[in-house]
């Protein structure tokens, strides 16, 4: 069993706007599969950092394997970028019914901050939010940017 022909069948490559950011393959999961804890329920974010990534990561949801397994091989990887400010990235989506992106890559200074950073940090750095609409991830993006500010911890800067 293939997660191409399967779990990850659809999905898309949503580009980076910048080198200091990650692409990121969006997974749709099928609905027999979908969950609260997935982004809006059903898509599953992979941040991909290097082409040498994207291939392995090719090879890794196509390979033959006796069951279906999490499309998690980049989850827990370190990641090899990183930013000093925080950076916020908006990324818009490839095709319409995908999701609209706000990715935050966090510096080590926060990042150490975090107790148990792992768990909550995709790659040790990144947080990810999905929308519906760019106008609920433009509200997003200034009700994160307002917090970090009453922090001390803007400004953030933001790619598109």
């Amino acid at each position: 069993m293939k997660l191409t022909d399967s779990l990850a069948a659809r999905r898309q490559v949503y580009a980076r706007s910048t080198a200091a950011m990650p692409d990121i393959v969006v997974i749709d999961i099928p609905a027999r599969y979908a969950s609260p804890t997935l982004s809006l329920g059903r898509f599953y974010p992979i941040m991909v950092e290097t082409e040498l990534e994207m291939i392995e990561l090719a090879h890794f949801l196509a390979l033959c394997r006796p069951h279906l397994v999490a499309p998690d091989l980049l989850d827990h990887r370190s990641s090899a970028l990183q930013a000093q400010p925080i950076l916020l990235s908006h990324y818009d989506p490839p095709e319409p019914g995908w999701p609209y992106i706000l990715l935050c890559q966090w510096p080590l200074s926060c990042t150490q901050l975090v107790q148990s950073s792992r768990a909550l940090l995709a790659r040790g750095a990144y947080t990810i939010e999905m929308f519906t609409t760019a106008f609920d991830r433009c509200n997003a993006t200034e009700v994160l940017q307002r917090s970090l500010r009453n922090h001390g911890l803007g400004p953030a800067l933001i790619t598109c």
